[in-house]
């Protein structure tokens, strides 16, 4: 279990159009890893998808690692996955709001092809040379998020920000992570647990191998004073029958008036029915979004 991520920590699986994301990894395999899904995400809602990491690798074997050799070639030739892995600008040529507006009319230009929207991926590493304009890059960040994702947030448009984590330290990390409504989890099949204000809140995956840190978990909820104990599955990207099993022996030992809510999406609601969910009395479900 980890006390240290942020509560709007989620997979990478769960953004949504209109999602503003920040990643800092220190492992290249993982964020291939992340890189992958976010891709073929992408393919499946049918967005253009444009990817700008730092890499020796080639755009077609970036582009074949994270789409696979097949969808690669096809992706590529139709324009629907664009790769660089050049530097993208030289000294003293990074212009937030020139960057910002460049975002706006590329959002205009992918939907005029035919796509739903732009889903983006940006090493911002591939921003800093040299190193003093980390400044900069933090302001684009900030200037981006309120021309494109605060307030009325544009659904058609979905950003990921890459941070290579072993080039800068905790405090540049910081101030970028706190330019983004969303921070995509580092590790695929991690299970993460958020102590909120009226329970707990899960993302990543409940499977065998997270199943020490779910089982945690649930006893920190249980051992809340609360008549009211909130478990928040919406996020969760994987929960197998085990953790089901484990979620409804909870709320049957609950003694009155001590009651669990489960919030959730439709899929997990529909397993908890499936697993005699609807027996438990002191079980109630709300399902909020998909």
């Amino acid at each position: 279990m980890s006390s240290s991520v942020l509560a709007s920590a989620v997979g990478v699986d769960r953004l949504q159009p209109g999602d503003h994301a920040f990643l800092a990894f220190t492992d290249n395999d993982e964020r291939w890893d992340i890189l992958s899904v976010f891709t073929r995400q992408g393919f499946d809602r049918d967005e253009k998808v444009v990817l700008h990491v730092d890499s020796g690798a080639s755009a077609a074997e970036v582009a074949a690692r994270v789409a696979g050799a097949a969808a690669a070639g096809r992706a590529l030739d139709s324009g629907q996955l664009v790769v660089s892995t050049a530097a993208r600008f030289k000294p003293a040529e990074f212009d937030a709001v020139r960057l910002v507006d460049t975002a706006r009319r590329r959002i205009d230009a992918v939907t005029s092809e035919g796509y739903s929207g732009l889903r983006s991926a940006n090493e911002m590493s591939r921003a800093l040379a040299p190193a003093d304009s980390l400044g900069k890059v933090v302001e684009y960040e900030v200037a981006l998020h309120q021309a494109m994702f605060a307030g009325l947030r544009n659904r058609r448009y979905t950003s990921l920000c890459q941070w290579d984590a072993r080039r800068f330290g905790e405090p540049a990390l910081q101030a970028a992570r706190a330019a983004h409504a969303v921070s995509v989890l580092s590790r695929i099949g991690t299970l993460h647990v958020a102590v909120t204000a009226d329970g707990i809140r899960l993302t990543g995956d409940s499977d065998v191998s997270t199943r020490a840190e779910f089982t945690a978990a649930l006893r920190t909820l249980a051992d809340c004073p609360a008549d009211t104990l909130v478990l928040d599955l919406t996020d969760l990207s994987f929960i197998d029958a085990y953790g089901v099993g484990s979620v409804l022996r909870l709320a049957a030992g609950l003694a009155a008036p001590r009651h669990l809510e489960v919030r959730c999406r439709s899929a997990q609601r529909r397993l908890l029915h499936a697993l005699g969910g609807r027996s438990v009395g002191q079980l109630s479900i709300i399902t909020e979004r998909l």
